[in-house]
This record gives structure tokens, C-alpha cells and sequence, in this order.
């Protein structure tokens, strides 16, 4: 918005600067200070999309410097002399949006691919339980343990780090409820081949239990891995105990109704969620879900993080390249975001990436399988 300058304000004109009354003038600069906000109100359109959040940083300096100027004290007053006699001018900055970020669940994430989910617990800038959740998260257990939706917390190394990833699985409920049901087929492998568990395929739940928002969870057997991957298979489990009740806040890991044996850590006491930026995959692909069946156009959605937000697409059918876009989510937390391709039928496989902010090189953080009808 280019704020009116002196000559627009009548200060060449019928106002005066030598300090006198001079109300007729006044009148006219009143007047020409109504014309001059109203046009540039009317001008404004804010947006919620990414970018702007980007930029935010950016227009929040430039606001800053046009506030300063003196022409803007002058329309500062005459706005404060509207409110006054009943009037109402609002400004939306730099694309934000006036009713504030949306939780994503995480939210446990946001959603717009999903209703119902894993509920915020926002701790920081990052808001921790910023999940994405698709349809079936958050529901009631079937009655007579019957089929169930339930979030499932895998691990990758995407070259970088071993990472935290989420699958949701439609399972026949456990005896013992909604957490077990999760935590059981955390044992079993993932839809997508590049997802994995750190836990013994063989390990079952011997019991859960609940006190308060903490839950007990006792196991069969404990992961017999490095310090590091030791950590993040703790994190699993927790992330996913977490994301199928979202009331539970920390879990107290049992093996055999002891505290796990452990070279690494003392996992006696109860765990809560690590921050998202240290164990969660920095972009995830939720649209299309692992050997998908969809129609063109295809819709694809990420969550996640990345260097100014931007997350690279590239769409392979074989070994050939056949579209690439790009998305944008936010920068140090995570947020959702889509589009749409074209594409023939076949078999395609999407890659996501986000790019150094050195060098420019991009870094392969998900890929999923699926198939165009």
C-alpha cells in the first residue's frame, strides 16, 4: 500500500503550515484523507497461502519504515478521528490471516486431507502436534473390536537422519483397545517399502494402562540397536501411542513388567514426544497414499517443512520424468499443502524434495507408488 504523500494530503493546498486554525482547510484534508484510505482499502486483499507467511518477515519491515513516515502520522490521526465518530477501517498485513494460524494435528497435523485427528499440544513456534490426520484418526473404536483406523509411526533414514513417518492402517481392533491395536501393527510392516519398524517383528503387547494422560505400555521385547536409532525406536512407539489417544501425553515403556535393558539410556521414567524438527521426516507425502488407485487429475498433498517452504514434486512413469511442480509449506514448522497434475493412466511414482539453501541441491525426503486410472 503506498501511503498518501503531503501534497495529496492537501498540505500544498488549502492546509496550513504555519501553525494556525485554518478549519476550512481542515474540512478539505479530512475529506481527501476519507477518499485516499477508502481506495486504498479497498485495494487490499489479503491471502492465507504460504508465500505470504513467507514474506511475512519481509512486509513486516516494510510496515515498519512506511509507518514512520510523516504523511502516515497525518492519515494515523485521521483514521483515529473516524474511529471516534463510528467509523471502522481494518488492515490485514502481509497476508495474515486475521483469525490466526490453523493447528494442524502433529494436528497431531493440519488437514485438509483429513477431518478428526491426532489434536495439537503446540509447546513452541513448531506446534508439536502438528500431524496431518487423515479420515478414520481420532474415531471411536469399532464396536465388538471390529475393523479400526489407526495411526501408525514408522521409521527411514533419509540420508541425513533416521526420521519418524505416518502410515494409517485399517486393522481388526485389539482385546485391549485402540492403543494396542496401533502399537501392534507398529510391529508388522509398513504399506510403504521404504518405511520400516526398529522393533523385533516378533515383539506383542503383553498390556496397556492409563494414569492420568500418562499409559503404560508393556511389551514382549525391546529393539537391540545403536544409541541413536535406540532413541527414535522409543520415539515410535511414543508418537504413535500419542497419535491413536490423543489424551495421552507421556508413555512409560515396560518390557516384561521391568524397566527395557538398555546400553544407551535410562528409560525408567515416562517419555513424551521429542520436538517435530528433531525426529520427524521434514516432508511427508499424504495425497496419494502407497499404491493408490486415483483419478487424473491427481492431487498431490505434503506436509511438512523446508528451505522457504518450497517442496520440489517430481512425477516419474518408469525411469522417465514427466512433470515436475512444486509446493509451498513454511519454513522451521510444518504446514500442509497440494496441487494437482495431469497425468495419462499408468503406473507413476511421486518424489518429493526440498533443496539446500547453499547450494541449491535437493534432497529426496518421500516417494509414493500409485497408479492413474
Amino acid at each position: 500500500m503506498t501511503p498518501p504523500t503531503e501534497r495529496d494530503a492537501g498540505m500544498g493546498g488549502t492546509g496550513r503550515k504555519d501553525g494556525s486554525d485554518g478549519s476550512d482547510g481542515m474540512d478539505v484534508l479530512e475529506a481527501r484523507l476519507r477518499r485516499a484510505l477508502t481506495a486504498e482499502a479497498d485495494m487490499v486483499h489479503p491471502s492465507g497461502d504460504g508465500l505470504s507467511r513467507i514474506r511475512a518477515g519481509i512486509d513486516r519491515q516494510r510496515y515498519d519504515v512506511w509507518w514512520r513516515r510523516p504523511a502516515v502520522a497525518l492519515a494515523a490521526a485521521a483514521v483515529l478521528g473516524l474511529a471516534v465518530g463510528g467509523g471502522a477501517v481494518a488492515l490485514t498485513r502481509g497476508g495474515e490471516d486475521p483469525t490466526g494460524p490453523v493447528a494442524v494435528q502433529p494436528t497431531d497435523e493440519p488437514p485438509t486431507s483429513a477431518p478428526t485427528g491426532e489434536s495439537p499440544s503446540p509447546t513452541s513456534s513448531v506446534t508439536e502436534s502438528d500431524d496431518p490426520a487423515p479420515t478414520g484418526e481420532g474415531t471411536a473404536p469399532a464396536p465388538g473390536g471390529g475393523r479400526v483406523e489407526v495411526p501408525v509411526y514408522y521409521v527411514h533414514d533419509d540420508g541425513q537422519a533416521i526420521r519418524l513417518y505416518r502410515e494409517f492402517h485399517r486393522v481388526q481392533q485389539h482385546a485391549q483397545g485402540r492403543i494396542a491395536t496401533a502399537v501392534t501393527e507398529m510391529f508388522r510392516a509398513a504399506d510403504d517399502p521404504d518405511y520400516s519398524s526398529s522393533w523385533p517383528s516378533s515383539t506383542t503387547v503383553r498390556s496397556v494402562s492409563r494414569t492420568g494422560d500418562t499409559a503404560t505400555v508393556d511389551l514382549s521385547d525391546f529393539p537391540s540397536v545403536g544409541g541413536d536409532a535406540e532413541d527414535k525406536a522409543v520415539q515410535q512407539l511414543v508418537y504413535t501411542v500419542t497419535a491413536a489417544e490423543n489424551s495421552v501425553k507421556r508413555v512409560r515403556v515396560l518390557v516384561d513388567g521391568d524397566t527395557p535393558p538398555s546400553g544407551h539410556a535410562d528409560w525408567s521414567q515416562p517419555v513424551a514426544r521429542a520436538p517435530m524438527l528433531d525426529v520427524q521426516g521434514l516432508v511427508w507425502i499424504l495425497q496419494p497414499r502407497q499404491d493408490a488407485a486415483v483419478g487424473s487429475p491427481v492431487r498431490l498433498t505434503v506436509y511438512g517443512t523446508a528451505y522457504e517452504g518450497n517442496v520440489i514434486l517430481k512425477v516419474f512413469h518408469g525411469e522417465t520424468e514427466v512433470t515436475t511442480t512444486f509446493v509451498t509449506t513454511a519454513m522451521g514448522e510444518f504446514r500442509e499443502a497440494s496441487t494437482t497434475v495431469e497425468l495419462e493412466p499408468g503406473r507413476y511414482t511421486v518424489v518429493a524434495y526440498d533443496g539446500n539453501g547453499e547450494n541449491g541441491e535437493l534432497t529426496e525426503r518421500d516417494s509414493k507408488a500409485f497408479t492413474v486410472e
